[in-house]
């Protein structure tokens, strides 16, 4: 039987631990409200009896000595967590997504207000086209014409350029986020180092599995990640994104960012150090770094970058792009200060790319959700069916080389006005009305480069800046008497073409276009904030804290202390029995 001062010790273990149960309920109490808090729980067990004897058989009617505190746990569910951080992904990806397709939207919305914008200004060159028909020998018509010409490619350089404004935002913002990545990084790392040193000591290190969690739910709506608990301590945590390492237990890998003018910087900042060195085999050793380099460059922007021995130091090696030079010596220009780039040429080589640890994350395959997905594909993608700012960029472009080539063809078969006052007549015609570059290969083949032409460059032509006379209205040469004026057949075959409506349904489309694609983000957006929240709720019914609850078990706590109290208060009547009063019966 177990002896008097073995109840004592009994009753004593459940006072410490009806104890321990109110502070941790009381801990949870005072952060009921603290963000990311995860409520915990005191996990207890019987405490065995032990044998009188090293040898001895087993009681039947033995009993334990009490209750033991076995750990102080967290009630959080992993699954959960899981769940939580996949869809954040889902959502912030869909959020960032909305909000630059909803900047394009109002963008697009303002030049479509009827007299305003792109829709106005070409309702105003094709009043003005209609205007000199009626009357082709009016100064005061051909200068209306040419002034709505003027404000129609300016329309469209300004909203090419806002697109493109919001372009470097996006990619901008690739740099921005990926160094918020690299910062939690760093910082889950320490925490991992202080987890794994305070659980050593056989405690949980609840508070900092906390902010550990917490962090990790942040970085979740930064880019897609997978988590998991480190192979060699359990106490920590790796992190990776698509596969690849981001955090593996003590050591945080950095998002590297990078475009071809950084990579030509690089190559910049090698020749610098060819320039400081004196050592054969240090310079030779950099020269090979660089010609590495200049292929991994040439892989990885499918380009032909070429090099060539610096003229002031044949050990320096210089970079040109189809004979353009890019980095002389130590100096590297930007790409797009030393030649016009396209679209593609834009994205391909100023587009901010990353990699981890020497692999490169790509959008769709390592990169799948996340505020960094949004922004490379805001920046990237051309696709209708996943539509960044290139694929309006190289639509608005595609309406504006639609005009300026129509116009140009039918332009050029007229004759502009007679404005010679030397008795020969300078009517003339194959003039353009819009600029394009043409290429000559030296037989008088003439070829017309309108795939240069962008909404960002849009403009009339020189011949037609210069003098109003020069735009071609008649299909015959005026001469220099001007008893034959001409005629107004090329101007009406213009203002037919406008006619048509073809640029306004192509201007109406790709914003019906846009207008589509906003609307099912934001359909997907607001299904994938419910399932969030929804999750979230599930979340914070497991790991949250209840102060009914709460409440609830400090009462049932407080019985339990006061239980074992009375326990002790009984113990203490009969050993006061037993030493005072035992033997004392006759006296």
């Amino acid at each position: 039987m177990a002896s008097t001062f073995g109840i004592l010790e009994t009753a004593k273990s459940g006072l410490s631990v009806a104890m321990q149960n109110q502070k941790i309920t009381g801990h949870n109490i005072a952060n009921a409200n603290t963000v990311g808090y995860t409520r915990q729980r005191v996990i207890t067990s019987a405490k065995e009896s032990n044998a009188v004897y090293l040898i001895k058989p087993m009681e039947e009617n033995r009993v334990g000595q009490g209750v033991e505190v076995i750990s102080i746990q967290q009630v959080r569910s992993e699954y959960l967590d899981s769940q939580y951080r996949e869809l954040n992904a889902k959502f912030s990806y869909s959020d960032s997504a909305t909000q630059s397709l909803t900047y394009l939207e109002g963008l697009f919305n303002s030049e479509l207000t009827a007299g305003e914008g792109l829709t106005g200004s070409i309702e105003d060159f094709f009043s003005a086209i209609n205007t000199l028909a009626g009357n082709t020998t009016s100064e005061e018509n051909r200068i209306a014409l040419q002034k709505s010409a003027i404000s129609l490619t300016q329309n469209f350089n300004l909203v090419y350029q806002e697109m493109e404004s919001l372009w470097e935002d996006q990619n901008t913002s690739i740099s921005t986020v990926a160094q918020t990545v690299n910062s939690l990084a760093t910082k889950l790392v320490e925490l991992n180092k202080a987890i794994a040193r305070y659980e050593r000591t056989g405690e949980a290190a609840n508070d900092l599995r906390d902010e550990r969690n917490l962090m990790l739910d942040e970085l979740s709506g930064y880019v897609n990640i997978t988590i998991e608990n480190n192979a060699s301590n359990p106490s920590m945590v790796d992190v990776s994104i698509g596969g690849v390492a981001l955090v593996d237990g003590t050591s945080a890998y950095q998002l590297e960012v990078s475009n071809l003018n950084t990579e030509l910087a690089g190559i910049a900042d090698l020749n610098a150090q060819i320039a400081a060195s004196t050592d054969p085999t240090e310079i030779a050793d950099i020269q090979t770094e660089i010609s590495n380099r200049l292929a991994q460059i040439n892989a990885k922007y499918s380009v032909s970058l070429t090099s060539a021995a610096n003229a002031g130091n044949a050990e320096m090696r210089d970079i040109s792009l189809d004979g353009t030079a890019l980095v002389t010596g130590s100096v590297a220009v930007s790409v797009e200060s030393a030649r016009s780039l396209s679209l593609d040429e834009k994205i391909n080589f100023l587009g901010n790319r990353l990699s981890l640890g020497g692999t490169e994350l790509r959008l769709g395959t390592e990169i799948t959700g996340g505020d960094l997905s949004a922004h490379m594909e805001m920046v990237t993608s051309k696709d209708s069916g996943t539509p960044g700012i290139p694929y309006y960029m190289q639509q608005l472009n595609k309406l504006a080389r639609s005009i300026a080539k129509n116009i140009n063809d039918i332009h050029k078969e007229g004759y502009s006005y007679d404005t010679s006052t030397t008795g020969t007549s300078n009517s003339a015609n194959g003039l353009y009305f819009f600029n394009v570059e043409t290429e000559d290969d030296g037989y008088g083949n003439i070829t017309e480069q309108y795939d240069n032409i962008t909404a960002g460059n849009f403009s009339i032509s020189s011949s037609i800046n210069d003098s109003v006379w020069n735009i071609a209205c008649s299909d015959v040469q005026v001469d220099v008497a001007k008893t034959n004026t001409g005629n107004s057949e090329i101007i009406t075959k213009m203002y037919a073409d406008l006619a048509s409506s073809r640029y306004y349904g192509t201007l109406n489309g790709v914003v019906g276009h846009l207008s589509i694609a906003l609307a099912t983000n934001k359909s997907i957006l607001n299904t994938r904030q419910s399932l969030l929240n929804s999750v979230d709720a599930q979340r914070s019914s497991v790991s949250g804290v209840s102060r009914d609850e709460e409440t609830t078990n400090l009462i049932v706590y407080q019985q339990a202390y006061n239980a074992c109290s009375r326990v002790i208060s009984a113990i203490d009547e009969m050993l006061d029995v037993m030493i005072n009063s035992m033997g004392t019966v006759g006296r």
